[in-house]
């Protein structure tokens, strides 16, 4: 299994002699649902200071006013010849397609990344590659694994989205409480008692959970299934923790990795009834 990092600090090439493959560049203006985003400079300052993979995010919903933005876009990408792009919004795939554009997509649908029989429609439409939902178990996983040849993408250790609107809830909540603006809060579900961290940018409200995933626990049965690549998100880690994080993963550490990151397995072990079966 190669590893790959979302940073989201300043400092993206540091990590990559820490044992990283590679890194996942959120791109500016055409993706939400992260901390930190990169333009298509900071894309090309990478690829021209390393050989490592170079992966970047277009997860946003796209309009019909964005269509001709987004096309020069992807030509830049494959120009600068990144590994992949992950991807939601199916003008991506039309583009690539119509285009006869050379850049390797990855299906990035979020909740919707379920079952062998979507990824294998995609497969055939020439993605060749999907993000695995974080809401399966552990045993649709490695059946996913079994019944595709796309290469899987999952993540390992992060905070997983539960939700995003293209609304400015917050903006909304803190004037009708007559209260100064934060662009982050943390809200409690009263009935469950679960936490959530809620972000606002100009993309709209992104609610994720409050507990960081961690995968530690299963990693080699992952790695054994023939995974192909995990994600380890930075979060609010501190570049020397995220280092050791890395290395625990790198030279597999099971102790010190839930020493850092807790022992949440999200639904490993216990179906949620939110998912498209």
């Amino acid at each position: 299994m190669k590893l790959l990092g979302v940073i989201r600090d300043n400092n993206f090439l540091e990590y990559l002699d820490n044992g990283l493959d590679g890194i996942i560049l959120p791109l500016e203006n055409f993706s939400v649902d992260y901390f930190k985003y990169y333009s298509i400079s900071d894309i090309k300052e990478y690829k021209n200071s390393t050989d490592k993979l170079l992966y970047v995010v277009i997860n946003k919903m796209i309009f019909n006013n964005e269509l001709d933005d987004l096309l020069n876009v992807l030509k830049e990408l494959e120009s600068i010849k990144v590994d992949g792009v992950f991807f939601y919004d199916l003008a991506v795939l039309n583009l690539v397609r119509e285009n006869n554009l050379s850049i390797n997509l990855i299906y990035n649908g979020t909740h919707m990344v379920t079952n062998s029989d979507t990824i294998n429609l995609y497969y055939d439409l020439g993605v060749k590659g999907s993000y695995l939902s974080n809401e399966i178990t552990k045993d649709e996983v490695l059946n996913i694994r079994r019944n595709t040849k796309s290469d899987l993408f999952i993540l390992l250790l992060g905070n997983p989205v539960v939700a995003m609107s293209r609304r400015n809830l917050l903006a909304s909540y803190f004037i009708n409480k007559n209260k100064s603006k934060s662009d982050l809060i943390t809200i409690k579900e009263p009935k469950s008692g679960q936490e959530f961290l809620v972000k606002e940018d100009k993309n709209g409200t992104t609610f994720f959970y409050n507990r960081r995933l961690n995968l530690s626990n299963v990693y080699k049965e992952l790695v054994d299934s023939g995974i192909n690549y995990g994600i380890i998100e930075q979060g609010d880690y501190s570049s020397g923790e995220y280092k050791e994080l890395i290395n625990a993963f790198v030279n597999f550490d099971k102790q010190k990795i839930d020493e850092l990151a807790g022992h949440n397995r999200g639904f490993l072990y216990r179906e949620t009834i939110y998912k498209v079966k």
